[in-house]
């Protein structure tokens, strides 16, 4: 029996000690996937939270094991001693064991399931705070989004805003335009009926006696007063004008006054070949003045309308012109492209806009001082001919046509007033070129000086030399009449001073010094008076009109498929220089003796004797009087000359 009882405890003890690793075993199971859990979630929990929870679950799983020790080794000692006790004894110790070991096995399975359910707490909290970052980070970039949005509709309202306001800015430019228009044409018609009315009373004043005036007639010298008057005022009106700066006319930062707004003064065909190029299409793109100054810096290297060998494609000067015209600039960006100092071809460019678009009682007022400009000029960078921006000036005030272009119309009031300007320019520009040899007198203060304002010399004293700009040097001068301070370009001043009547000048470095063919010094003589030299000019233009010879008459207009077709237009004038230039003279040769072959030719050219034979009938019968039956032969032909008489009775 104690044998039996012994045996019973040790098989109690040892179910205890496996129901214990059992447990222990079961809660380090429990455990490791706890632990695999907190791994999976780690990302989203806090790194602290997750040491914590580790530690726990350790010290969880220690404890456990040492309670399952306990209770084994309890029931170890309890089976020991139940040997020397009864069996009854022993097996109320085996039930007090499994008790115990039951209620053990009870109390860590509640603490695993609490402990379970801490871990389910905690991975629900994890998801949650990973639900909480995606729900944030789904709400900031839905709120970049709708920044970047807003960022583009703003973008998008700026540059409408833009273009709603380029558009008004053109639309106000148009209409400003268009008033200009309606006032030059209102001017003109008042120019006109003042015009008119003057004219109806000087008719009145004109006297009825007298075609040509008479120094006795007081009707007569009435009419002379009112002339003498007019032309004074005229005069006046005109000095007026010239004075008046061009910045006054147009507003200091206005629009520009254009005469023609919807082909700005050019030609249909030349308009046609410019609007319909590609590079006028890609000019289109730039909405700046400077853009469309640097395009210029960077194309333009010929001044005239076309491109080289060609005769429909416009040149960059002109596409980069009219492109300006259409993009509309005002006074102070005119006057930049006129006095640009890197590009000669942008200042020519300047010049054609003015010559171009402006109403043509303002041309003197823009270019009048720039008619003795000295800057070299090249029609084309690669051109051997070479002129001055003066003389280019000149030309487009002077002539009608810009090489193969036909420039705007000037009225003959107009034209007649810039004739009378043009005229002295030449002997300007020779005076302008001999001062130069005296600079460093003009430099000084006090020389005594002659100056020209409107055709008469005035005497002054010498305050300063302006050298802003080289190729339009000016003096500053005090006027002796009213002390007045006036500017006045070198070409319209000669020296007076005795001091330095002997002087030799000296010119600058890079100028040629050539002595004047007609033998004048032009630094201290004034030359012919401006009268004089008008009169000459119109003088030959007369004998020009008169003399012309070939087809320097009016044409009449080609149409547009025509003048596509032609190749570009010369007068007769070119052709004959033309003609100068590669004119080679041909040896006379020696005319050689006829060969006989020649001669044999030549008689069968001549009339056959039949044909001799039938023109000699012809001749006897009605070119020859005939004899009568008692005439002796060849009587007929003595009295053929004699005159016939009639007798009567």
């Amino acid at each position: 029996m104690a044998m039996s009882a012994q045996h019973a405890a040790q098989a109690a003890i040892y179910n205890a000690q496996a129901k214990a690793q059992a447990a222990a075993q079961q809660a380090a199971q429990q455990a490791l996937a706890a632990a695999q859990a907190q791994q999976v979630t780690q990302h989203q929990a806090s790194p602290e939270d997750f040491a914590q929870q580790q530690q726990r679950v350790i010290e969880q799983a220690a404890r456990q094991a040492a309670v399952a020790a306990a209770t084994a080794e309890v029931a170890n000692q309890h089976a020991a001693s139940s040997t020397l006790s009864s069996p009854a004894a022993s097996s109320q110790i085996t039930l007090d064991a499994q008790a115990a070991l039951d209620a053990h096995t009870a109390a860590s399975l509640a603490e695993l399931q609490a402990q379970a359910q801490a871990h389910a707490q905690a991975a629900a909290h994890a998801q949650a705070h990973a639900q909480a970052q995606a729900a944030a980070k789904m709400a900031q970039d839905h709120a970049m989004a709708i920044a970047e949005a807003q960022h583009r509709a703003a973008q998008q309202a700026q540059a409408l805003a833009q273009a709603e306001q380029a558009r008004m800015q053109q639309a106000q430019q148009k209409a400003q335009r268009e008033q200009a228009v309606e006032a030059a044409k209102r001017r003109k018609e008042d120019q006109v009926r003042q015009a008119r009315q003057e004219k109806e009373a000087e008719e009145k004043l004109r006297c009825h006696l007298h075609k040509k005036p008479n120094k006795v007639c007081k009707f007569c010298k009435r009419y002379q007063e009112h002339v003498a008057s007019r032309d004074e005022r005229k005069a006046q009106e005109a000095r007026e004008a010239d004075n008046k700066n061009s910045y006054q006319a147009t507003g200091k930062h206005g629009a520009l006054e254009i005469v023609n707004t919807k082909t700005y003064g050019f030609s249909p065909l030349l308009q046609t070949h410019v609007v319909e190029s590609a590079h006028f299409k890609a000019l289109l793109a730039l909405d700046s003045f400077d853009q469309i100054v640097e395009e210029m810096q960077q194309f333009a290297n010929s001044i005239e309308p076309y491109m080289a060998n060609s005769n429909t494609t416009p040149s960059a000067l002109f596409a980069c012109l009219y492109r300006l015209f259409t993009m509309g600039i005002d006074s102070r960006q005119l006057r930049k492209l006129m006095d640009y100092l890197d590009n000669a071809y942008i200042r020519c460019l300047g010049f054609l806009f003015v010559r171009f678009g402006l109403p043509p009682d303002q041309l003197w007022n823009w270019l009048g001082e720039y008619v003795l400009d000295d800057e070299e000029l090249r029609p084309a960078k690669d051109s051997e001919w070479r002129t001055t921006i003066g003389e280019f000036v000149e030309g487009l005030l002077s002539q009608d046509k810009y090489y193969s272009t036909v420039l705007p119309r000037l009225p003959m009031s107009t034209k007649r007033q810039l004739e009378a300007k043009l005229a002295p320019i030449p002997q300007s520009r020779k005076r302008a070129h001999c001062n130069l040899a005296f600079l460093d007198v003009y430099r000084e203060h006090g020389v005594k000086v002659e100056v020209n304002l409107d055709g008469e010399w005035h005497t002054a004293t010498t305050v300063e030399l302006i050298e802003d700009t080289p190729s339009r040097l000016k003096v500053t001068v005090k006027m002796d009449n009213d002390d007045s301070e006036k500017s006045i370009n070198l070409g319209r001043v000669i020296m007076a001073d005795s001091r330095y009547r002997n002087t030799v000048g000296r010119m600058p470095r890079g100028r040629s010094r050539s002595r004047s063919r007609d033998g004048i010094d032009w630094a201290r003589e004034r030359g012919k008076s401006d009268k004089d030299l008008v009169e000459e000019m119109r003088k030959n233009d007369r004998e020009k009109f008169v003399c012309s010879s070939g087809k320097d008459y009016a044409k009449k207009p080609l149409g547009y498929k025509a003048a596509c077709a032609l190749p570009r237009e010369q007068g007769a004038a070119s052709h004959r220089l033309m003609e100068e230039e590669t004119f080679v003279p041909m040896k006379q040769m020696r005319r050689r003796s006829p060969s006989p072959v020649r001669q044999e030719q030549d008689f069968r050219k001549g009339p056959s004797a039949e044909h001799q034979a039938r023109m000699q009938q012809l001749f006897e019968k009605y070119g020859m009087q005939k004899a009568g039956p008692g005439a002796p032969a060849g009587s007929g032909g003595a009295n053929a000359d004699q005159t016939d008489v009639l007798r009567f009775g």
